[in-house]
């Protein structure tokens, strides 16, 4: 039986996993900074088929329709300064999509070390108190454990001061100063 289902993503580049796609009936832009709200269709007698969902803007001028697979247009919003239709195209899921794994790490936000074997991505910060403790937001691959990574946690401020290679996980706010936090990822080991 198709159902409709609401998810909220900004219109310039989203992907969702959808078990039993049908179709997107609808965007409703909520901002002027193109974040809307897509009116998803699925099929709940076939949430083993699951669908690899890209919604994407484009510019003055529609999407080539010659595109694989082909997109379908859902109207036009305003992102920023500029107009641009959105539109989204679906293709099966990648086999390994429901591979990927979070783990959630809490510790102190400077000098912070931890081990993951197949990191992908620090997915969000949290602070937790008024303190230097943060929980990070990791999310891993289980089908590449075996590559072990160093991820390294610290916190420089006022000024954001980013090294080499370090990602910026935004603000914390202790001790009544505010201070910024990146990490820096290190492949330290790859077993056969």
């Amino acid at each position: 039986m198709e159902k409709t289902t609401v998810l909220a993503a900004n219109a310039n580049g989203a992907q969702f996993y959808i078990p039993g796609f049908v179709r997107i009936d609808e965007v409703r832009q909520t901002d002027e900074y193109g974040n809307a709200e897509f009116y998803v269709v699925f099929d709940d007698s076939k949430l083993g088929q699951v669908a690899q969902v890209t919604v994407a803007l484009s510019g003055g001028a529609p999407p080539s329709p010659d595109q694989t697979p082909p997109p379908v247009v859902l109207g036009k919003v305003r992102s920023f300064d500029y107009w641009g239709y959105v539109y989204y195209y679906a293709s099966p899921a990648p086999t390994n999509w429901h591979n990927e794994k979070t783990m959630v790490i809490t510790g102190r936000a400077y000098n912070l070390e931890v081990y993951v074997p197949g990191f992908v991505a620090v997915d969000k910060i949290r602070q937790v108190g008024n303190l230097d403790t943060v929980q990070l937001y990791i999310r891993y691959n289980t089908t590449n454990i075996t590559q072990i990574h160093r991820i390294s946690v610290t916190t420089v401020g006022p000024d954001r001061e980013l090294p080499a290679g370090a990602v910026d996980l935004g603000l914390i706010h202790p001790y009544g100063s505010w201070l910024y936090v990146h990490y820096t990822d290190e492949i330290v080991s790859t077993q056969a």
